[in-house]
């Protein structure tokens, strides 16, 4: 049975859902926007209801049928709920649950993944996971802009929009029984590469406390990495010649369908990868990655860094999180604790695929279609023992776990999740070897 609950924010009343355990709220605005404008702050008249009205960024699924994609992976993967989305230009909403008896609690928030291009606020495995309410933390998970949206012209919108999810947060984070001085921000993907750039900006100093990546932690490498927004400009003229306009003001009032397909069409062309991850802005990127990390200009805070053994590109990404926490180590950093997910789940041909390891680190299991047993259900919770640990204390250690060091240029292992050794550390020889093979020949569904 449930009911409804009603709690009082600096922006207005939101009305969730009060089940016998937690309250689940679902949608809450946390800022609004025109097309191709910065988010501003929402305040609302009278009750808003946050019982199921989540608002996601356009994407594929907003306009085409899923089935059309080549690989419908990971839709069926977690998107097989049945439920109904929704899609607008101004998706900036949010979901928390958190303990009925919530005082003062460490606050986790979660950043989705989807390359930039997809990805939803409330995903199967994490759109209203308990765990983390069991173990005395409210739990967050944020939308923001995607695609043409989000990164029109090198703006870096997504990212803005990020930033001020999690000021809000930290803003009304107590009327929801959370402490606002103990933030921990995690993503997956491209969440994680998102955190990345915002660990390179300055704009979550004080706010946030430490950081969780999983299969996009490391500082990016100059191909991949951040470009300045001027470098984009001819890109971003063909897509609105694409769309049928010739101004800016005419391009915020298109079809939103014709604007993705304009935008599609130029991603998929030679070199448009490149205009599909984040700019050197000025703003939220203030400078090419690299040289603010070695000018220490850098948010410096204890991380979590996790790959999967079947990961996208997995060498490329055993490597930036290897070398991130090396790197940490030698100009005394905070500590980053690596850990290397090498579970192959029941259900299917691919093994530790990536983005797998969310079913580990959120639960939800029992709504997932894979034949999950004793052993994925144990290392669940493992992982969400350290996962709390570390949103509590920066560190993922506890009492009754085993021991987690962290990654570094002396002690070079990572923790191994594998369902059967998850008291041991996995060492570089023998990684490369497993993610290597990956490459070459055991590759993932990406």
């Amino acid at each position: 049975m449930s009911k409804e609950i009603i709690i009082k924010t600096n922006v207005g009343e939101v009305k969730g859902t009060l089940f016998s355990d937690v309250a689940i709220f679902k949608g809450i605005p946390y800022a609004k926007t025109n097309r191709f404008e910065n988010p501003t702050s929402y305040i609302w008249d009278g009750v808003y209801d946050a019982t199921d009205n989540e608002i996601d960024s356009y994407q594929f699924s907003s306009f085409y049928d899923n089935s059309l994609k080549k690989s419908t992976f990971y839709d069926d993967e977690f998107r097989f709920d049945g439920k109904e989305y929704h899609y607008a230009d101004s998706p900036m909403t949010l979901n928390i649950v958190k303990p009925n008896d919530a005082n003062n609690l460490p606050v986790l928030i979660f950043i989705h993944g989807g390359g930039f291009e997809n990805g939803k606020v409330g995903e199967v495995p994490y759109g209203d996971t308990k765990e983390y309410a069991k173990r005395g933390i409210v739990f967050v998970s944020i939308g923001y802009r995607l695609n043409v949206f989000a990164m029109y012209r090198g703006e870096n919108y997504g990212l803005k929009d990020q930033v001020a999810a999690i000021k809000w947060v930290y803003d009304n984070i107590e009327a929801f029984g959370g402490d606002k001085e103990k933030i921990t921000i995690c993503g997956q993907s491209a969440g994680a590469m998102s955190i990345q750039n915002l660990l390179y900006s300055d704009k979550l100093k004080g706010i946030v406390k430490g950081a969780i990546m999983m299969s996009g932690g490391g500082v990016i490498p100059s191909m991949m990495g951040p470009k300045p927004k001027e470098g984009s400009y001819e890109f971003w003229d063909k897509v609105r010649s694409d769309a049928g306009v010739t101004t800016d003001e005419e391009l915020k009032n298109v079809d939103p369908k014709v604007l993705w397909d304009a935008w599609n069409k130029n991603i998929r062309s030679k070199g448009g990868y490149m205009y599909m991850q984040p700019a050197i802005d000025g703003e939220i990127v203030s400078d090419d990655p690299k040289k603010l990390v070695k000018e220490n200009k850098h948010l410096d805070i204890p991380l979590m860094i996790g790959i999967t053994s079947q990961d996208f590109v997995p060498i490329l990404l055993y490597e930036l999180a290897y070398n991130f926490a090396k790197r940490n180590h030698k100009y005394k950093r905070n500590d980053v604790y690596c850990y290397f997910f090498d579970r192959c789940p029941p259900g299917n041909k691919f093994k530790a695929f990536h983005a797998v390891d969310l079913w580990y680190l959120f639960g939800n299991m029992q709504k997932s279609w894979r034949p999950f047993d004793e052993t994925d259900y144990k290392l669940c919770s493992l992982m969400c023992d350290y996962v709390a640990n570390f949103v509590k204390t920066q560190n993922p250690n506890g009492d009754n776990l085993p021991s987690w060091p962290a990654t570094s240029k002396k002690q070079k292992g990572m923790k191994l999740f594998d369902g059967v050794n998850d008291e041991k550390l996995i060492y570089p020889c023998k990684a490369r070897r497993k993610v290597w093979k990956t490459l070459l020949f055991d590759k993932g569904p990406m």
